[in-house]
């Protein structure tokens, strides 16, 4: 019974997967790109998602060799840095190639991550999580207080707005991070005591 709930959950996951794509990259992509927060707040959110869920799908992914899962986190990090550049967000909007090449690029990072975070010790998902914050942090009161427009393809207004969700979105990691860093010793005191017998 298990088996068979096992390749049924895959086929779930898979066919969500593929009308997910279908639906960010190809028949509302035009909608995403038309303002800077659709493009970048969620379109690029959902698309890393994307990646998260086809993970799910397939737990023999794992990264088990530390140097590797490192490697791997920094090539998230640079992918999630290279997509908020304005020359990047320019010629994903103009350029179709450039825009299904970030899709894709996306999605790797978030199936990359999943199998990264099942074997990554605890101190470095916490240090991960917390210079993702920060980026996204600095990225955001760069964009709501300078007067400066970063991206041709919108406008300034679009920018600050972006800028806010930025700093919105770095202040919710931000506090997800230290609160699960102040709960772990907690939660690794109770699954001692449950594998002593008390």
């Amino acid at each position: 019974m298990d088996k068979y709930w096992t390749k049924y959950r895959v086929v779930i996951i898979i066919t969500v997967f593929f009308v997910g794509f279908y639906l960010l990259s190809i028949q509302f992509d035009e909608w995403f790109t038309y303002t800077m927060p659709r493009h970048q707040i969620i379109q690029l959110p959902l698309m890393f998602l994307l990646g998260v869920l086809l993970a799910q799908a397939f737990h023999s992914w794992r990264v088990k060799d530390l140097g590797w899962a490192i490697s791997g986190l920094i090539f998230i990090f640079s992918s999630i840095i290279f997509w908020m550049l304005p020359h990047s967000v320019d010629k994903a909007v103009i350029e179709p190639e450039f825009n299904k090449l970030m899709h894709v690029n996306m999605i790797i990072s978030g199936a990359l991550l999943v199998a990264i975070y099942r074997e990554l010790i605890f101190e470095v998902k916490i240090f991960f999580l917390g210079m993702l914050s920060a980026k996204l942090g600095a990225a955001g009161v760069i964009m709501k207080v300078f007067n400066l427009l970063l991206c041709s393809s919108f406008d300034i207004r679009q920018q600050k707005e972006t800028g806010n969700y930025f700093i919105f979105l770095a202040l919710v990691i931000f506090i997800s991070t230290i609160v699960v860093f102040f709960r772990m010793p907690s939660i690794k005191s109770r699954e001692r005591s449950n594998f002593l017998g008390y």
